[in-house]
């Protein structure tokens, strides 16, 4: 059970994880794209768990870490981060296959530059949390935060991290691992699909990356189009896409 934070009583709490659950597999067995279920997994983590942003990374058929998913720009630029420089939590859970955290970043100098571009964004702890396909880990869940996590609540973020992973599998335990990556290479396309047409879209109405992916989500549900598809119209400039006309509009 799920303690009481910030007024929030147990029963509340628990209420709150069981309807996240219920909506994130809704939107995995609806068919949704998986770019559109790990954008919308990392935002449930903030407004579920206490944690300021959440990022995640996939290991694409080269063997790279991509980022694919980010609740904030802070989050983005610090999972890239761990990318570029080969330091940070992420790539230690990924070597290891099991959860890693620091939960005052700094004091053991683990992870020197990436604790000090945490530091920078106000950040003291930080979890990165396995997604496993059948024995491989493909990629991690990370968590940004101001605080340690309470027991419970990690128990709650390894699950959402296992729900990540489920959008990959599409509900199927046995898929092969080929057929996997080939689903991690779509979602890495899909994501820098989605990248540029933030970066078009915060161009066009002078405003930053996170309101321009606000933008396309809104249109994205409003024109029952899906977010990838929407980002796509973005990039090619498709006038005949409704979705294309309704982001335009002031």
């Amino acid at each position: 059970m799920l303690k009481g934070s910030g007024g929030i009583s147990d029963v509340e709490g628990d209420t709150q994880v069981a309807r996240t659950f219920i909506d994130l597999t809704s939107v995995i067995t609806s068919g949704a794209e998986t770019i559109e279920v790990f954008t919308d997994l990392t935002q449930k983590c903030v407004s579920l768990l206490p944690v300021s942003s959440a990022g995640i990374l996939l290991r694409d058929v080269a063997g790279d870490l991509q980022v694919v998913g980010a609740s904030s720009a802070s989050a983005h630029l610090l999972d890239l981060f761990q990318v570029q420089n080969e330091e940070g939590p992420c790539l230690e859970c990924l070597e290891t296959g099991e959860q890693v955290f620091d939960v005052e970043l700094g004091s053991t100098k683990r992870w020197p530059r990436f604790s000090q571009l945490a530091r920078h964004y106000q950040f003291s702890s930080v979890y990165a949390l396995p997604l496993r396909s059948r024995r491989i880990t493909v990629g991690a869940l990370n968590l940004f935060a101001v605080s340690p996590l309470e027991p419970d609540r990690l128990v709650v973020a390894q699950a959402l991290a296992d729900a990540a992973t489920l959008s990959l599998l599409q509900i199927d335990p046995q898929t092969e691992n080929t057929i996997v990556m080939q689903r991690i290479q779509r979602a890495i396309e899909d994501r820098n699909a989605l990248d540029q047409a933030r970066g078009m879209i915060s161009q066009r109405f002078g405003i930053d990356s996170e309101a321009a992916l606000t933008r396309l989500v809104q249109v994205s549900r409003q024109t029952s189009t899906p977010l990838t598809s929407v980002a796509r119209a973005v990039v090619r400039r498709d006038e005949q896409a409704p979705a294309f006309h309704a982001l335009l509009e002031e």
